[in-house]
C-alpha cells in the first residue's frame, strides 16, 4: 500500500511531500502527554489512526499545531505539475501586473 502523503504547494509554486504519519504522530504525542499514556500504546495507536484516516484531523493538526520547522525535515520537494498555459489563460487562473 502507497504511504499517505500531504502535499503542500506554496504561493510561488514550490511543492512539497510530508508523510502523513509525521503528522499523524505529532498529532498522537501531544494527546499521549495531554492524557497521559504511553507512547507506543493503544490509545497512542488510535489517535495515530484517527487522524491518518480523517483529513480534517490532519489538515486541523498540521495548520494550527505545527511549524514549517517541525515538517522541514520530512519535506520532499516535487516538481510542479505541468500546466497548460493556454488553458490557465482563458479559465482567468492568473494574476496580471505592472511592475516598475
Amino acid at each position: 500500500m502507497k504511504e499517505k502523503k500531504l502535499i503542500i504547494k506554496f504561493h510561488k509554486g514550490v511543492t512539497y511531500e510530508i508523510p502523513a504519519h509525521i503528522i499523524a504522530e505529532s498529532r498522537a504525542e501531544y494527546y499521549a502527554n495531554v492524557d497521559g499514556y504511553e507512547k507506543d500504546s493503544q490509545e497512542y495507536l488510535d489517535e495515530i489512526n484517527i487522524a491518518l484516516n480523517d483529513e480534517y484531523e490532519l489538515f486541523d493538526w498540521v495548520q494550527n499545531s505545527m511549524n514549517w520547522s517541525d515538517l522541514k525535515p520530512y519535506a520532499v520537494r516535487v516538481e510542479d505539475d505541468p500546466f497548460d498555459a493556454e488553458e490557465e489563460w482563458y479559465s482567468g487562473n492568473h494574476t496580471i501586473s505592472v511592475n516598475y
